[in-house]
């Protein structure tokens, strides 16, 4: 029984790309990647076009990027001043 639901989750993830191609004419593969199966997939169907994937917000990854250096420089100053022996 257990290798019948193995076998049948291995194969629903085999065509599970497959299927997707047939909708939209393109593949997506699922996340988190596994880079030899998709590999493999692409040198068995040589005219496979993979869908492009979500594009990042820029202004979020900015705003992310700001505020950890924001959080950085603080957590730094602390140490400095905690270093020194000074009450800040």
């Amino acid at each position: 029984m257990k290798r019948l639901a193995f076998l049948s989750f291995t194969i629903a993830t085999l065509f599970a790309p497959i299927q997707v191609q047939a909708q939209t004419g393109c593949v997506r593969f699922p996340q988190p990647p596994n880079p030899n199966a998709e590999l493999r997939y692409l040198l068995s169907h040589p005219g496979a076009v993979v869908c492009p994937g979500p594009r990042p917000d820029p202004a979020g990854t900015a705003g992310i990027l700001r505020q950890g250096a924001i959080d950085s420089a603080a957590a730094n100053a602390r140490l400095r001043c905690s270093m020194s022996g000074r009450i800040c």
